[in-house]
């Protein structure tokens, strides 16, 4: 067996080169995890109370045009953080679903909202000189949403 037919032993500091970039590598995920674990979460409303929170202002609408609705739900949802600012009628009673409308509240308030009536649907019409954040329009399916 002659010396070139053998296989070159591995250089030491190819080896060197392998594990400093493995290092570097565990290092960045380990700077990385620390950083993305550890910073704070911008204010999750989950975390801190609905009584530390502002409250949310709302015009509640009668969609359905039965007699007072607007009112009695202002009413049913005047012991959560919901400022009612005013009530009304659409121009046409035409709400099978109660739908909450977005005028210039942010997504954040916007499922605060949700958790507190209940209301899922929504749709936006910004408007930023309207009276209030959201419009709740009261549609035919109000009994889901007014607790006794």
């Amino acid at each position: 067996m002659d010396l070139t037919s053998k296989q070159p032993l591995e250089n030491v500091a190819t080896k060197k080169k392998y594990w400093l970039w493995i290092a570097v590598l565990a290092a960045i995920a380990i700077i990385a995890a620390i950083f993305f674990l550890g910073r704070n979460n911008d204010l999750v409303p989950g975390e801190y109370g609905e009584d530390k929170l502002p409250a949310i202002k709302v015009v509640v609408t009668n969609g359905c045009g039965y007699e007072q609705l607007a009112s009695e739900y202002a009413e049913a949802i005047s012991g959560k953080n919901i400022e009612v600012i005013s009530l009304g009628d659409t121009p046409k009673p035409i709400y099978d679903k109660s739908i909450i409308v977005v005028r210039k509240g942010d997504m954040q308030d916007l499922k605060r909202l949700q958790k507190m009536t209940g209301i899922q649907r929504w749709t936006s019409a910004i408007n930023e000189y309207y009276n209030a954040d959201f419009e709740i329009i009261v549609g035919s399916d109000y009994e889901e949403y007014i607790s006794e």
